[in-house]
């Protein structure tokens, strides 16, 4: 049990990153026109591995299904907090689904597939080692 709520506090520590990403998207990339969105989607994936790569291997005892099971947890908890913003916004699960439109230049699905794949990718990583 004890893994699982270290691996649901290190989801926790990726929402003021993705707060700041947001920030940083709306103050300064915003400056490249039609990229910020995709810029900020890009960041935002390569901080969630950053921070599943310092911090996932410190959850021990774990097995292949762990790593799994923190991925899942991590696409549902993002999906769901992105999802409360929209409702806030007025836009709700329409708004959710609208961001996983890559043709209009959102990456919010390499956020999401990031958050999922990421434990898992970084112990194998990690065992080659």
């Amino acid at each position: 049990m004890k893994k699982y709520v270290f691996a649901f506090l290190i989801w926790v520590m990726i929402i003021p990153i993705a707060i700041l990403n947001g920030g940083f998207r709306e103050y300064v990339l915003v400056k490249f026109g039609g990229l910020a969105r995709p810029l900020s989607g890009i960041i935002l994936s390569v901080c969630i591995f950053i921070v599943a790569y310092l911090l996932v291997p410190k959850i021990k005892n774990c097995v292949k299904r762990d790593y799994i099971f923190f991925g899942v947890m991590w696409f549902i908890l993002t999906n769901l907090f992105d999802l409360s913003a929209y409702i806030k916004e007025g836009e709700g699960f329409a708004g959710l689904l609208q961001s996983y439109n890559i043709f209009t230049g959102n990456t919010w699905l390499l956020v999401v597939l990031t958050a999922l794949f990421a434990p898992t990718i970084v112990m194998q990583i990690k065992e080659k080692k």
